[in-house]
Formats: C-alpha cells, sequence, structure tokens
C-alpha cells in the first residue's frame, strides 16, 4: 500500500495531470477541530484583516470560511489576497476554507439553458483541462475555469486548507427540491432542471467544475481537501453522485468515466433550523403545524439534516468500505435571535444552540464549523428578516475599527473557546457518564490530560428554554475539584465550585 501512495504522488511534484479521485483517496484531516465563522463585508473599517482580527482576537477562533471569487482575482489579480491569507495565518487562522467559482463577465458561459437566464457558470467548461505546457501553465487556457483553479491553487497553495466549489449550488427556486421520490418534479429521480437553481445551468455542468477544481487543485496541492459547495439538499447530493459530467444527461462514457462523488473529499452543508422542518411538523389532524421552537429540536435538525446528506454517501458507497469517507464541514449554520413569521428566533434560544451544536459536532464527525455570520448583516434600522440578527457582534456600518460591539452570541462563542480550546472530544468519557434521559453531555480531553464536561438539561416546551435536571458523576471519574462555568463566562469569569461530584 506505501508504494501505491508512492506512485500516486510522485507526478504531482511536477504539477502533471491527477491520475487518482476520490474513490480511490482522500487526504486525513490534518487539523484540530475548527471553530470558524463567515466574515461578511463591512466597509470602510473593517476591511478582511479587521474582521480576520475580531475573530481571532476578541472570539478566539481558529479558522475562516472567505471568498476568492474569479471575478475579483480577475480583476484585481490572482495574487491581491496573498498577503490577507499569511496575515490570517500569522494571526493564528489557519486551515481556512475558501469559496471558489462566480466568473468574471469574460469568463462566464453566454448560454440560456433555462431559456430565460444565462448561466452563472464558466463558459467553455468542456474544452479538455490539460494541454501540452503552452504558455507556461499545464492547463488549457482555453478552459477559463481550469485556468482559474490553477492560478488559485498555485499562488494560495499552503494558505488554504480546504476549497469549496461554489456557494449553494443546489439553491432551489421553485420547490422542487424538499419533494420525495414519487412526487412530481422531484430531484431524486429528475435531474434538477437549469431553471431550479441559482446556476442557471445543467447539474452536469457543476459536475464538470467540480472535476476541474478536483484535478486542478490536486495536481498542484494534493494534501488540500476540495470541497462540494454548502449544499442544502440531499436530493441535488444525491443527482450529483448518480451522474457523471457527461453533458448528454451525465451518461458514463470513455471521456466521464466517473461520477460526481469521484471529484470531492469533503462533505459542506449549510442549516438554519428555523427555516427547515427541525422546529415545525404539519399534522394532517390538526390541519397545521405543530411547533418545537426550542435549540434542542434545533440542535438535533443540524445532526437530522447531516444524516441525510450521509445516506446518500452510504448509497453510493462513500463508506470506508467501497470507497474512502468523505470529511464533514458546515460552512454556514445559525438561528436568529428575534423571530419572523412565527419561526424560532430568541437570544436565549441562539445562545443555547451555539452551545450544544459545538458540543455535539465532534461526536458527529463535524472537523470545522463556520457560524453566520461575524457581525449583523445590518443595523437594526434597516432589517428586514431573520439573517440581520445572526451576528456575533452589531452590524459594524459607521463603526470605527476597535468598537465593534459584541453581542450575548459572541460571548457564548468565546467561552466555549476559551473553557475547551484545543480539547478533544472523548467518546469513551462520555459514554461512562451514564446521562440520564433529562439531560445531555459531552466529556473532553484537553491537553493537560484534564476533563471539560459540557451539560445541560433537555428542553421539550415549544418556545420555552426553561429545563432542569440532577447529575451525580460516576464514582470513576474520581472529581475532586470541579468547577461549573456558564455560557457568559468569558465576560464573568464567574464559577460554581461542584460539591460530592453532584449538581
Amino acid at each position: 500500500m506505501q508504494y501505491l501512495l508512492l506512485l500516486l504522488f510522485l507526478p504531482l511534484a511536477a504539477c502533471a495531470q491527477t491520475n487518482f479521485h476520490a474513490l480511490d483517496y482522500v487526504p486525513p484531516f490534518q487539523s484540530e477541530f475548527g471553530y470558524g465563522v463567515n466574515l461578511g463585508y463591512f466597509p470602510p473599517d473593517y476591511d478582511d484583516k479587521a474582521l480576520a482580527e475580531l475573530a481571532h482576537d476578541s472570539i478566539q477562533m481558529n479558522t475562516i470560511r472567505v471568498g476568492l471569487y474569479a471575478h475579483f482575482l480577475e480583476q484585481w489579480g490572482y495574487g491581491i489576497r496573498v498577503p490577507y491569507f499569511k496575515y490570517y495565518k500569522k494571526i493564528g487562522l489557519n486551515n481556512i476554507t475558501a469559496m471558489l467559482g462566480f466568473p468574471s463577465d469574460a469568463q462566464r458561459d453566454t448560454a440560456f439553458y433555462d431559456g430565460k437566464n444565462r448561466s452563472a457558470l464558466f463558459k467553455n467548461l468542456y474544452e479538455p483541462i490539460w494541454d501540452k505546457g503552452e504558455n507556461e501553465t499545464p492547463v488549457n487556457d482555453n478552459n477559463p475555469c481550469a485556468v482559474y483553479a490553477w492560478k488559485t491553487a498555485t499562488r494560495y497553495k499552503g494558505l488554504v486548507y480546504i476549497y469549496e466549489i461554489w456557494n449553494e449550488p443546489d439553491y432551489e427556486l421553485y420547490g422542487n427540491a424538499w419533494k420525495i421520490p414519487g412526487q412530481p418534479g422531484n430531484w431524486w429521480e429528475n435531474n434538477p432542471p437549469p431553471a431550479e437553481t441559482n446556476l442557471h445551468a445543467p447539474i452536469f455542468h457543476y459536475i464538470r467544475m467540480l472535476r476541474i477544481c478536483y484535478e486542478v487543485i490536486k495536481s498542484v496541492d494534493p494534501d488540500a481537501l476540495v470541497a462540494v459547495g454548502g449544499l442544502g439538499w440531499p436530493a441535488y447530493l444525491d443527482a450529483i453522485c448518480r451522474n457523471t459530467d457527461n453533458p448528454v444527461q451525465g451518461k458514463p462514457s470513455a471521456d466521464f468515466p466517473q461520477k460526481g462523488g469521484a471529484y470531492f473529499d469533503c462533505m459542506s452543508y449549510h442549516c438554519y433550523p428555523h427555516l427547515d422542518a427541525s422546529t415545525r411538523q404539519w399534522s394532517n389532524e390538526k390541519q397545521a403545524f405543530v411547533y418545537f421552537r426550542h435549540s434542542d429540536a434545533a440542535a438535533a435538525g443540524m445532526w437530522k439534516k447531516k444524516q441525510e446528506f450521509e445516506q446518500v454517501l452510504y448509497k453510493y458507497g462513500f463508506d470506508n468500505r467501497i470507497y474512502p469517507k468523505k470529511h464533514w464541514i458546515c460552512t454556514e449554520f445559525n438561528i436568529p435571535r428575534k423571530s419572523y413569521d412565527g419561526l424560532l428566533g430568541n437570544p436565549e434560544a441562539q445562545i443555547n444552540f451555539l452551545l450544544k451544536t459545538l458540543a455535539q459536532a465532534p461526536a458527529h464527525e463535524l472537523r470545522q464549523m463556520h457560524l453566520y455570520c461575524l457581525a449583523d448583516d445590518k443595523p437594526q434600522s434597516e432589517a428586514h428578516d431573520a439573517f440581520a440578527y445572526m451576528g456575533l457582534f452589531k452590524n459594524l456600518k459607521d463603526v470605527k475599527k476597535g468598537r465593534a460591539e459584541i453581542l450575548p452570541l459572541g460571548i457564548a462563542y468565546q467561552s466555549f473557546i476559551q473553557l475547551l480550546g484545543s480539547a478533544t472530544y472523548d467518546s469513551a468519557a462520555t459514554h461512562t457518564m451514564h446521562i440520564p434521559p433529562d439531560l445531555e453531555a459531552y466529556a473532553f480531553t484537553k491537553t493537560d490530560g484534564n476533563k471539560v464536561f459540557v451539560m445541560w438539561a433537555r428542553t421539550r416546551l415549544d418556545a420555552s428554554e426553561a429545563a432542569t435536571g440532577n447529575y451525580r458523576f460516576p464514582a470513576e471519574f474520581r472529581i475532586q475539584n470541579a468547577r461549573m462555568m456558564f455560557w457568559d463566562f468569558a465576560q464573568t469569569h464567574a464559577y460554581q465550585t461542584i460539591n460530592n461530584n453532584k449538581f
């Protein structure tokens, strides 16, 4: 096996074409758990360096998710963000996830595949990816996507760890993505039409872009990970995995031998539990929705969505028995601190949801979590939807650098990272805790060997975070000096001493 791996890696040192794919090999994840965030856009006082400082210095995050969009790099030069990425690394933000895609007008396809809207993807996707080294590049200069991927990967090698191909390619427009097999127009049995997603292009074109980016990035940086763009619909993932990049109905052929699952190492998904079915369910009996608008239901929704995606991957053999498993990251998640349209949203639930989700994530094999968003999208005077109430800080418009106002959600994130830091999830200790049904808990082990336990009483009441419970640590833990901290520890530094291993 070592000899075979050596054969795979040798050609890559010379930046030659790749001769492997994710059906053969997925690189091991080479970092600690990533506490991340989407930076947002808040000029003029907060450029990306200032936002990165806010994420790292104030919240103590160790990674971020940013964009390296083609239209921006084409306009300003492919090296324009290199100093920024070097600065991120200098201050302690590592293993960065970068979104790729979004061509300039000159790079963009001119076709109208849905009859009304121009494709959002690159032109000439079906030109050969590689040439014979003309123009001092190994890629075909008539394939803008290949050129973009090569220029980006060569300049940001060592500065980007995960390349996320597009953002939400499955953003749906006509309401068919949620349908189950058998329902008219569902995506499980029908390929998503160009008119039904923001790509306005056949799904085979997205798979082609995945293939181009995978082959080119891996030729430059084989240890980097390629992620399928933050998805929201398992049916779209199924369509990726059941089709090749063949523009003729995704059929396998000599030129298009592999289906989409061959071209990504990492599964990236998005989850906003207040918007999906996590916190409400239709009742035929009542002919109305039954609600469970609380943080435990929202957190459970995160893992239900992950399980739905995982079932698709297992269906196509990505289970470490047939093909290697994918790594998992979540590049957008949150609930708002204000309710809209009667959906879940209040400050207490938002804080509890964040803490519970962060505690559960390693047990669900998540490698990175990127909250949406570093600061509120808009000032409250301009807010008109839930996404304006998801920040760790208040909106930064007209706020001078150094005067950002942290919100309770930011304090909670800060507290979690301060208390756990680089601690790793301890599955054995978690199971040894023997948690009663009315509680939930996760054990972590710090680098010095000490244990940290994240524990809460489960809430089951709609629109309520009220819950109580009692717990005594088993004798085998031999706990003598235990302290209990709360969500705002980073601000208060307060704690309670636990006596007799019971609280």
